[in-house]
C-alpha cells in the first residue's frame, strides 16, 4: 500500500488544487470548468513511470496531461478532441500504442509524437537502431518550452517541427551518473552515463577524490553536441537521494569548469526528474543559439505543482477531485464504423471464448519459468508481467467483457486489456500488436456479415507484426519476441496460399513460433535494454535460455493449437 501508485496520486491532488485525478487511468489532468480557455489549443501528453517525480504530476498545467505508474511504465491514452502532441523519450512503442488506438478508436486524426533522445553518454557507435540514445532530464526543459509555446498559440506543427529541430541540430545534452559517498568524502562506484531506469553506466570508476574529473569527463562529451563558447542553460537535476550539501559542492565545481567553455545564461537546480531516489545527477546544456526565443519560453510563467517554471501555489484554484474514465463527458470514444462489418458465426465464439481461456491459463501456470528465462539478461519479471495479462484477459471473460463476436473490436479489447495490465515494453508491444491488428478487420465493404477467413487472420498478424517493427524499431533477429512472431507470419503465408487446412495452417505457424523462440537462445540483444547488459567482449554469445519474451510467443502460439485440437476433437 505504501508504494502503491493510485494512492500516491490521490494524495499529491489534496495538497495541489486545480487538477483532476481520474483514477482507473493514473492520469491527472488540468481541472478546468466548462468553457474555460483551457479547452482549446495544443494538449500536450507526458507520461513516464513513477518513480520520476515530480515528472510527471509536477508538470501539469492547462495545456498538459501526465501520466504515472509503477515501476517506470507508461500508458497513454489521447483524451480530448483537440490537436495533441506526446513529448517524451523512451517507450517508443508505448507511444505508438497511444497514437494508434488515438486514431483508430477515438478517432482523433491530429496526433504528433516526439521523442526525447538528450543522452550524450552514449556514442553513435554504441546505439542500436532499435534502442536509440536515451531520454533524460533535458525533458523537463522541452516540455516547458513547448508547453509555453502551447499557451501562447502556436500550432501543432509547429510546435511539432520547433521540438523536433531542437532535438535532431543536437542543441541539448544530457550526462547522468551515480555515485557512493565514502567516509573520506571520496566518491567510489561511480557509473557514468547512467540511465534514468536503473539501466548499468556506459563507463564505471572503482574511486576518484571529488566530482572534478567526472566533470571534465562529462564535458567531453557535451561539447560534441554544444559546441564551446555557447550561450547555454544549465539543468542539474537531483536523481533524488543526494543531498543538498553534496549538490552545492558539485554546483561550485560544475560552474567553475564550464564557464571555462561556456557563456551560463541560466542554471535551473533541483530534483525536477528522479530515478528511484538514486544518488546521483544529471547535467543537461540546452543551447540558446537554437533560437533568440528560447529564454522567453523558459520565462514563460505558469502554475503547475514543481516549482521549477512556476509559482506551485493553487490555493485559489477549484479543488481537486477524482473520477472514473467513463464518466468524463468530453472524452468519446469514437469508434470507426467499419469495426462490426466483419463478423463471425454465432457457433464460433465458442470456440473463441475457450481458445483465449486455455492461453491464459497456460500462460499463468509459465510463469516462473519465463521469469527465470528473463533472469539472465533482464529484471527477472517477464512471467510476471505476463501472468497479470492472462489473470486481466479471464476476468474480462468472465464478465463478457469482449466482443467475441466482432473480430476487430475483440481485437482492440485485448489491446486494452493488455495495455492496463501488462507492465514494461512488452505490455506496450503486445497491446499495440494487437491494436495494429484489428485493422485487418476493418473493411469498406457494405456487407454487414462479410465471412472471416483464414487471410484475415494472416493480415492481422502481418499488421500488428509491422506496427512493431514501426514503432518498436525492432527487426527479425534482434532476439525479440518478433522473431517468432515473424516466422511464424512467414510460415503460415506459405501454408494459406498452399491451400492447407485451418488445423494444418495453425500446426504449422505454432510450430515455426516454437522453432524460432528456441533459436534466439544464440542471438545477441539488439533490442531494449538487455543490449546494454549483453557481452561485449569478442562477440561470442553463450546464453543458457532462449529470449523470455520469444518463449512467451511460443507458448501462446502452442497453447493456440492445443485448444483448436481440444475443441474440434470433442
Amino acid at each position: 500500500m505504501n508504494s502503491n501508485v493510485n494512492i500516491a496520486l490521490s494524495g499529491f491532488i489534496r495538497a495541489n488544487n486545480g487538477l483532476r485525478l481520474i483514477q482507473d487511468r493514473n492520469c491527472i489532468v488540468r481541472h478546468t470548468r466548462s468553457g474555460s480557455s483551457a479547452t482549446t489549443g495544443v494538449k500536450l501528453i507526458s507520461g513516464g513511470g513513477s518513480g520520476h517525480e515530480p515528472a510527471h504530476i509536477g508538470y501539469v498545467w492547462p495545456w498538459d496531461a501526465a501520466r504515472c505508474r509503477l515501476w517506470g511504465r507508461f500508458r497513454g491514452t489521447i483524451g480530448d478532441g483537440h490537436p495533441g502532441l506526446l513529448a517524451d523519450g523512451g517507450h517508443r512503442s508505448r507511444r505508438g500504442q497511444s497514437m494508434e488506438r488515438a486514431r483508430s478508436l477515438y478517432g482523433y486524426c491530429r496526433v504528433r509524437m516526439l521523442l526525447n533522445d538528450d543522452d550524450c553518454s552514449i556514442e553513435d557507435s554504441m546505439v542500436a537502431r532499435s534502442v536509440g540514445k536515451r531520454g533524460l532530464a533535458g525533458k523537463v526543459l522541452l516540455i516547458k518550452v513547448l508547453g509555453a509555446m502551447a499557451e501562447l498559440g502556436f500550432s501543432l506543427d509547429e510546435l511539432y517541427e520547433y521540438g523536433d529541430g531542437l532535438l535532431r541540430k543536437g542543441h541539448m545534452a544530457t550526462f547522468g551518473f551515480t555515485f557512493e559517498m565514502t567516509d573520506g568524502d571520496k566518491l567510489r562506484n561511480v557509473e557514468l552515463g547512467k540511465g534514468l531506469h536503473g539501466e548499468p553506466g556506459v563507463y564505471k570508476m572503482d574511486e576518484c577524490d571529488g566530482f572534478e574529473s567526472i566533470v571534465w569527463f562529462m564535458m567531453e562529451r557535451m561539447v560534441k553536441k554544444v559546441p564551446e563558447f555557447a550561450e547555454v542553460v544549465v539543468l542539474v537535476n537531483n536523481l533524488g537521494g543526494t543531498t543538498e550539501i553534496v549538490v552545492g559542492v558539485f554546483l561550485d565545481v560544475l560552474t567553475k569548469l564550464l564557464e571555462m567553455r561556456y557563456r551560463i545564461r541560466r542554471i535551473y537546480c533541483g530534483t525536477y526528474f528522479s530515478s528511484l531516489s538514486q544518488v546521483g545527477l544529471s547535467v543537461t546544456l540546452l543551447n540558446l543559439a537554437y533560437n533568440d526565443q528560447l529564454l522567453v519560453y523558459l520565462d514563460h510563467e505558469v502554475q503547475v505543482a514543481s516549482k521549477l517554471f512556476g509559482s506551485g501555489q493553487s490555493f485559489h484554484l477549484e479543488p481537486s477531485d477524482r473520477v472514473k474514465f467513463d464518466t468524463i463527458v468530453e472524452v468519446e470514444t469514437r469508434p470507426n464504423p467499419d469495426l462490426f462489418k466483419i463478423k463471425l458465426q454465432e457457433s464460433s465464439t465458442s470456440l473463441v471464448n475457450n481458445t483465449l481461456h486455455h492461453i491464459a491459463q497456460v500462460l499463468q501456470t509459465s510463469r516462473d519459468l519465463l521469469n527465470a528465462f528473463d533472469r539472465e539478461c533482464g529484471d527477472g519479471d517477464t512471467g510476471n508481467t505476463i501472468a497479470n495479462g492472462a489473470t486481466a484477459l479471464l476476468a474480462a471473460l468472465a464478465t463478457a467483457s469482449i466482443d467475441l463476436l466482432h473480430p476487430a473490436k475483440m481485437l482492440q479489447d485485448i489491446s486494452t486489456i493488455l495495455q492496463l495490465s501488462i507492465g514494461g515494453t512488452s505490455g506496450a508491444i503486445y497491446s499495440l500488436f494487437f491494436q495494429a491488428a484489428s485493422k485487418a478487420f476493418q473493411t469498406s465493404t457494405t456487407n454487414r456479415f462479410a465471412a472471416v477467413t483464414l487471410n484475415h487472420w494472416l493480415m492481422a498478424l502481418a499488421a500488428g507484426n509491422d506496427a512493431i517493427v514501426q514503432y518498436a524499431l525492432t527487426e527479425l533477429g534482434d532476439r525479440t519476441m518478433l522473431d517468432p512472431l515473424r516466422q511464424g507470419e512467414f510460415r503460415l503465408r506459405t501454408a494459406v496460399q498452399q491451400g492447407l487446412p485451418a488445423m494444418d495452417c495453425v500446426e504449422i505457424f505454432a510450430a515455426a513460433c516454437g522453432e524460432a523462440a528456441k533459436d534466439t537462445q544464440h542471438m545477441r540483444p539488439r533490442s531494449g535494454r538487455a543490449t546494454y547488459s549483453a557481452s561485449a567482449g569478442d562477440g561470442s554469445v553463450d546464453y543458457r535460455f532462449p529470449d523470455p519474451g520469444a518463449h512467451a510467443v511460443s507458448i501462446w502460439a502452442r497453447s493456440l493449437f492445443e485448444a483448436f485440437t481440444i475443441f474440434f476433437n470433442k
